[in-house]
């Protein structure tokens, strides 16, 4: 007798079959957790130095790039040979790796230790600055009663938790000074991956163009063409926006950093060195970073001495809007193209789920994702004969956009000149309110006499 097979029953068979295989699989992974956790905790532990070599390498290219191309502009034009251009890459790279360990020892080896100074100066003399500013407090509360039965409970929970928090705080704060500042060359030898990623960072920066021929090459070869253009723009514009938004990022802390050490100095703050890289250390993160610094550094200046706390708490509001208004809009230009409520959003997302280096990413993954949302309904909007300029659609005359509606040139035009009046009016709005609304009257009489005219 013939056996033969039903279809529909060896279909099952074999989903019966790839189920009983997961299933199988997956009950292993289970039982072989721990050690698959102990695998990836090798993995990872055996690439760090190439993450910090790939990071080092990344953040130090700009700075090749423009001794390269910049400073030794004549040279490289000249340079007809493959010998004299790599002679004149390998001359930047070594000169930018000068600089860069040159930077990072003065670091160590003179900040960190005042740094490690100013933090045990302070929890030595915490008790006495206690002390000093409740009497100073108490002061007050004498010639203000009313004041005084307001903030009496609030101020002894303040108090009560600062004497309970500060025995901890303290012993953490001791420790980390004392391992940082008083071994340099413990904390050099605890940075084996940190070196050896420097190492190969000049590797990396010498292999440069080879590997980035190497990369497209395989793309080109398992992708089609237009994936791989398509591939290459994203990665195009996606570099082009965490480079400016780094090295801005970077530029604005030391340009505060330095304004917040000139001012606490001249003011006469204590501890000015420390007042210092915590405000341009928290000034990398957007939108709270000022918060993040500024509120710490006035309780501890308010602890020690109130009234240059006022000042410095001032001092902080000024050098703030100056950063917002002046120093960030000409550092960071429009290259990340983010309106400010989807900064805030990815701030508090990228926060939530990562951590302090969720916010520091947050600005700039947040910028390509929208990016490539902004290009993807471009094209859609495009395939269905429709504007794409946002502006439009705040407009009352959508109700037009029906089916087999398409967007004509003359309505192009017209548009075109909508938006640019749209363009100017906001411009005039800044103007007026960053000149305190002194051009008001000159600008209605100005728009009335205009309208007479006409």
């Amino acid at each position: 007798m013939r056996f033969k097979l039903n279809p529909k029953y060896t279909q099952i068979a074999v989903y019966a079959v790839v189920v009983i295989v997961i299933s199988g699989f997956l009950l292993m992974s289970a039982q072989a957790m721990p050690n698959l956790k102990d695998l990836a905790d090798k993995f990872f532990k055996a690439i760090a130095p190439f993450v910090w070599g790939g990071a080092i390498a990344y953040l130090l290219n700009p700075a090749v790039e423009f001794f390269r191309f910049k400073v030794f502009k004549k040279y490289s034009e000249k340079a007809d040979t493959v010998k004299k251009k790599n002679f004149i890459r390998n001359i930047s790279i070594l000169i930018v790796f000068i600089l860069a360990v040159g930077l990072v020892t003065g670091l160590l080896f003179l900040i960190i230790p005042q740094l490690s100074t100013s933090v045990k100066g302070f929890i030595d003399k915490f008790d006495d600055y206690f002390n000093n500013f409740m009497t100073w407090f108490n002061n007050i509360f004498e010639e203000q009663p009313k004041l005084a039965e307001l903030l009496e409970s609030p101020m002894i929970q303040i108090e009560q938790y600062i004497t309970d928090s500060w025995t901890d705080i303290s012993k953490s704060l001791l420790d980390f000074g004392t391992a940082v500042g008083g071994n340099v060359l413990g904390l050099l030898l605890g940075l084996k991956d940190f070196i050896i990623g420097f190492i190969f960072a000049v590797y990396i920066l010498i292999s440069k163009d080879m590997l980035k021929s190497q990369v497209k090459r395989i793309l080109f070869a398992l992708l089609r063409n237009r994936t791989v253009q398509r591939v290459l723009h994203i990665t195009g514009r996606t570099n082009e926006i965490f480079i400016r938004y780094v090295t801005s990022n970077i530029i604005d802390a030391f340009i505060i950093g330095c304004a917040t050490f000139i001012g606490t100095s001249l003011m006469g703050a204590p501890y000015p060195l420390l007042m210092t890289v915590i405000i341009a250390v928290t000034n990398l993160i957007p939108f709270f970073g000022p918060f993040l610094g500024g509120i710490p550094c006035f309780f501890l200046i308010l602890i020690v001495d109130p009234i240059k706390a006022v000042w410095f708490g001032i001092f902080i509001i000024v050098l703030q809007q100056v950063d917002g208004n002046v120093i960030k809009p000409v550092l960071f230009g429009e290259t990340m193209g983010l309106p400010a409520i989807w900064v805030l959003v990815s701030i508090i997302l990228f926060g939530g789920l990562f951590g302090i280096i969720g916010m520091l990413i947050g600005v700039p993954v947040f910028s390509v994702i929208y990016m490539l949302l902004k290009e993807f309904l471009d094209e859609r909007l495009k395939r269905k004969k429709l504007p794409q300029e946002g502006a439009l659609y705040n407009r009352d005359d959508i109700d037009k956009y029906v089916d087999g509606y398409v967007y004509t040139d003359e309505e192009r035009e017209k548009d075109k000149k909508w938006l640019e009046t749209l363009k100017e009016k906001k411009k005039e709005r800044n103007f007026f309110r960053q000149s305190g609304g002194k051009n008001d009257n000159k600008a209605e009489k100005t728009g009335k006499s205009g309208k007479n005219k006409k």
